[in-house]
Parts: C-alpha cells; sequence; structure tokens
C-alpha cells in the first residue's frame, strides 16, 4: 500500500473539507462532517480532516500512477475551490515534500 499526505494551510479547512466531499459526492462514495471526511475514489481512498488551521488528505493507493492521479484530482479540484484566493495541496510521501503549484 503507498500513502501520502497533502496538506493545505487554510483558516477554512473545515469549509472546504465540506464542499470537496459535497463535490466528490457526486461520483464516488464519500462520507463526512464537519472536520472529518472520507472519500472513496476508483483508484485508492482518502480521509480529510480539518483542524483550525489546516486541511489534510491521508490517501492510500495500491499503485504509484494511481497515487499520482489521486493527489492530481484532490490538487485540481482544491485549485477550483480557491479561485480567488489560490491554495494550493503540498504533498509528502516517502519523506519527500512535493508542491502542487495550484495544476489545474
Amino acid at each position: 500500500m503507498i500513502s501520502s499526505i497533502g496538506q493545505v494551510q487554510t483558516p477554512l479547512a473545515s469549509t472546504y473539507l465540506q464542499r470537496l466531499c459535497k463535490h466528490f459526492s457526486k461520483k464516488i462514495e464519500v462520507e463526512y462532517g464537519e472536520t472529518k471526511g472520507y472519500a472513496a475514489f476508483p483508484y485508492g481512498r482518502c480521509r480529510l480532516q480539518a483542524d483550525a488551521e489546516t486541511l489534510i488528505f491521508h490517501c492510500e493507493t495500491e499503485e504509484a500512477e494511481a497515487m499520482l492521479v489521486m493527489q492530481d484530482v484532490i490538487s485540481r479540484h482544491v485549485g477550483m475551490f480557491t479561485k480567488r484566493n489560490p491554495l494550493t495541496v503540498t504533498w509528502r510521501d516517502n519523506g519527500a515534500d512535493r508542491d502542487s503549484g495550484g495544476r489545474q
């Protein structure tokens, strides 16, 4: 199992968690509340967590390519939901940090 953690620094973490999960629920199985969420993507799963300043994505997949797809989908959606004040996801996997750079 391959795992990766993504983080977004924002005081609106709970708001974005709920918006993302509501949006994802149109196509995939999703469960969420104000501070926690779960999304079952076709290529892996992701647990979301929000605190006062940070939105965190805990993602797991079986294959490296699937992880790249999941990171890209999440990063693009964060970018779409934060167009006015663009935010990016910083991903950490295997001890390395990688900024999504706001790809859309």
